[in-house]
């Protein structure tokens, strides 16, 4: 899945917007999710194991418009980042047991419970 965040709201420093391969919709999922902070850069964030702590590789310091991938090849994922898409930069890389059947798309979070985010998105598709 790629696509280009175009605005994070300022929610919280730590609020994303990005790309995430998730296996359910169930809180505590295997994940991974690879973001756009509205005060902290560029984050590869993965969970993985079911009910886990979630991991985090910091890809540096961005601001939007930023262009993010993750891709996955059997149970390899990998989140990169982009100022063009076209030239891509990897971010991280995990290793996730997942089935076949996931849930792919957008995610966005405040990171502050309660409190909604709205982020903006453009150019998404199916990575190549």
């Amino acid at each position: 899945m790629i696509a280009r965040v175009t605005g994070v709201q300022n929610t919280d420093l730590w609020a994303k917007a990005g790309v995430m391969i998730r296996e359910t919709l169930t809180a505590g999922s295997t994940h991974a999710f690879m973001a756009l902070t509205s005060g902290n850069g560029l984050a590869f964030q993965r969970r993985i194991a079911t009910g886990g702590a979630s991991e985090h590789t910091s890809g540096g310091a961005a601001t939007a418009p930023r262009w993010v991938r993750v891709t996955r090849v059997g149970s390899t994922f990998t989140g990169y980042s982009s100022t063009d898409g076209l030239t891509w930069t990897t971010v991280g890389s995990a290793t996730i047991t997942m089935g076949t059947t996931v849930y792919v798309g957008l995610a966005v979070t405040s990171h502050l419970d309660g409190t909604l985010n709205t982020s903006t998105f453009d150019n998404a598709s199916a990575a190549p």
